[in-house]
């Protein structure tokens, strides 16, 4: 009777199939983080103007005219105390949105792309595609054209910003998503592809620095979660606080469709937040996951 061998097989991966992993891996987690730091830097046209006017109105609809919105603005900024901390409102059309873009492009020198930056800013607030508290220079920056309804929110940044030292370190710490890409999750995971988790035994314990690698590693995705913590509860606060103010001028109807408003702008920064840092946490998976069989003799 003749005897067959058997082929055992081993199922770690080969060194082509660690490299293949690892790029597919790389890929899919910086991706989507990539395409919207692309977004934020990208050149300004009308049409790209126009489809963010239309988006914030579907996403935000206004709740009272601009006239009284700035009234009640200027009311708050009294009655608030901001206006004794030097906080001012601008508002924002087409004419004046050069003037805009020089004066953030001055605050943002420094900062990566800072002047493009702030020239696409100036051009998406006179489009009424979005609203903004600038920290640097104590100024919240309202678009006449759409958005006005947000004043209230951007009060509630610049009281954060201005009333107390734990939240205005939120605001600082949204560094770490810069614009809102988790830039520090995205480093530590690239970082992370370089480095193997091995087991520990009793003859080589691990050190401290190794079981950090190992936790980075590990936890890529959930570390770049972590890293939006600050802007999301810096964000929630700010809405919280713009909506009590707004209900000395509005009536519960008009509070009840802001609230909806801001709860709904909100979402979207937590979806961006479970978007990019589950992207990082798949591609940390596939990193490690292409495993094909070798066969040991």
């Amino acid at each position: 009777m003749e005897v067959q061998s058997v082929q055992q097989q081993s199922w770690q991966p080969s060194k082509k199939n660690r490299v293949m992993s690892g790029m597919l891996g790389a890929a899919i987690a910086t991706a989507p983080s990539a395409y919207v730091f692309y977004d934020s830097f990208s050149k300004v046209t009308p049409q790209k103007l126009e489809k963010a006017a239309s988006t914030m109105q579907a996403l935000m609809p206004e709740v009272d005219t601009l006239e009284n919105i700035k009234r009640y603005a200027s009311d708050a900024l009294e009655k608030t105390g901001l206006a004794s901390k030097g906080v001012k409102i601008k508002y924002v059309n087409k004419e004046n949105a050069a003037e805009v873009a020089e004066e953030l492009a001055k605050l943002s020198k420094k900062e990566p792309f800072g002047e493009k930056m702030a020239n696409k800013v100036a051009q998406v607030f006179a489009w009424g595609g979005n609203a903004a508290f600038s920290s640097p220079n104590n100024k919240i920056y309202i678009g006449e054209k759409g958005a006005y309804s947000g004043v209230f929110h951007e009060m509630g940044h610049a009281l954060n910003h201005n009333s107390s030292k734990f939240f205005k370190f939120l605001q600082k710490a949204r560094v770490l998503t810069y614009a809102g890409v988790p830039v520090l999750g995205i480093g530590l995971f690239i970082a992370s592809l370089f480095h193997k988790v091995k087991p520990e035994s009793a003859d080589h314990p691990k050190s401290a620095w190794e079981k950090t690698k190992d936790f980075v590693k590990n936890n890529a995705g959930k570390i770049a979660l972590a890293t939006y913590i600050p802007m999301l509860v810096e964000e929630a606060a700010a809405s919280v606080k713009g909506i009590k103010i707004a209900k000395n001028y509005l009536n519960p109807q008009q509070v009840s469709k802001l609230a909806k408003n801001y709860t709904k702008a909100f979402g979207t920064y937590a979806l961006t937040a479970a978007l990019l840092s589950g992207a990082i946490g798949l591609g940390n998976m596939i990193s490690e996951g292409i495993k094909k069989p070798e066969k040991n003799a």
